[in-house]
């Protein structure tokens, strides 16, 4: 009798180790699964305060067309896909219509009202977001488009996590433009000299840099960066006028990591992709667009010139 009662205290005690590791598996595998979505969404939001953060440290001016550079990224995108061009054709040239589209706009526009206050600069920025934006919904509507996924192959499991390819081939793109970025500022000659001109534009034309030609490059380059955002996103939410609302966690995530931090903007996007995907899963949705602001919000309070910003120095 005794046997019997011991035989079955050590095959409770087994089968609850047994349930113990078992959920333990589950919860890291959970962790996992959240982790690699909160990257996938923060190297998107990451993208848009790259764009962001470039023209603003050259000129001083924040685009707040930026998210619409977004929507045109995803719309060329389909435009090109509708002839029937391959992905890896499709990729390239949306990024160098973004490319285009910003140095244009720098072209007629900005550059002709760069000496107006810094609040009617915002405001033009605006004007011309909401002018491409209802441009693309004069002819598209509000319809929801798509277009196909890139990468052939389909979701698959890694030690209990579920990986979508299209979220790895997103993390992976943010990674590789970074580095891109980080090489081109410290080494080539165009991005010392929009390190220059983000310094002293005045020291800038006294060293014989072109400025205007700088200023023109860094929105096309923001520009182009929005593009490419813009046909990450397209198979994974869709194409719709409003894919620009983004442009408000780009902002967040810019503040997070310091306005005039390069790096700062890709870890302040990262971070507030993985706190927007956590809070979601632990507290709901309602909460999940709430809690990023919460975060801006305590942030500006408490370092307000983010995680690698600095304060301005001021000579007297």
């Amino acid at each position: 009798m005794v046997g019997s009662q011991l035989v079955r205290v050590k095959f409770s005690n087994a089968t609850s180790d047994r349930s113990t590791q078992t959920n333990q598996n589950m919860t890291i595998a959970i962790a996992l699964q959240l982790l690699i979505s909160g990257l996938s969404v923060g190297s998107i939001y990451a993208l848009v305060a790259l764009a962001l953060v470039i023209p603003f440290k050259a000129s001083g001016i924040l685009n707040f067309a930026q998210g619409e550079f977004v929507t045109v990224g995803a719309y060329s995108a389909l435009i090109l896909s509708a002839f029937g061009l391959p992905y890896w054709v499709v990729l390239p040239c949306t990024i160098f219509v973004g490319l285009l589209t910003g140095l244009l706009i720098e072209r007629t526009i900005i550059r002709r009202i760069m000496d107006a206050p810094e609040f009617t600069l915002v405001i033009a920025t605006f004007a011309v977001g909401l002018i491409i934006k209802s441009a693309i919904r004069l002819y598209w509507q509000d319809n929801l488009f798509t277009i196909d996924n890139p990468i052939p192959f389909k979701t698959f499991k890694l030690s209990g996590v579920v990986l979508n390819p299209q979220y790895l081939w997103v993390i992976g793109c943010t990674t590789a433009l970074v580095c891109c970025i980080a090489w081109f500022f410290k080494f080539s000659p165009m991005g010392k000299a929009m390190r220059a001109v983000s310094q002293s534009q005045e020291g800038a034309r006294l060293m014989g840099i072109n400025v205007e030609g700088i200023l023109m490059a860094s929105w096309g380059i923001s520009t182009a960066i929005g593009a490419l955002g813009g046909i990450l996103l397209a198979p994974i939410i869709g194409i719709n006028p409003e894919i620009g609302g983004l442009i408000l966690k780009a902002l967040v995530a810019a503040v997070i990591g310091g306005f005039t931090s390069l790096p700062g903007a890709f870890v302040g996007g990262l971070l507030l992709g993985l706190l927007e995907t956590y809070s979601g899963a632990f507290f709901g949705s309602t909460l999940k667009n709430l809690i990023p602001f919460v975060v801006l919000v305590v942030f500006l309070l408490v370092k307000p010139y983010g995680l690698f910003g600095k304060a301005p120095l001021v000579r007297i």
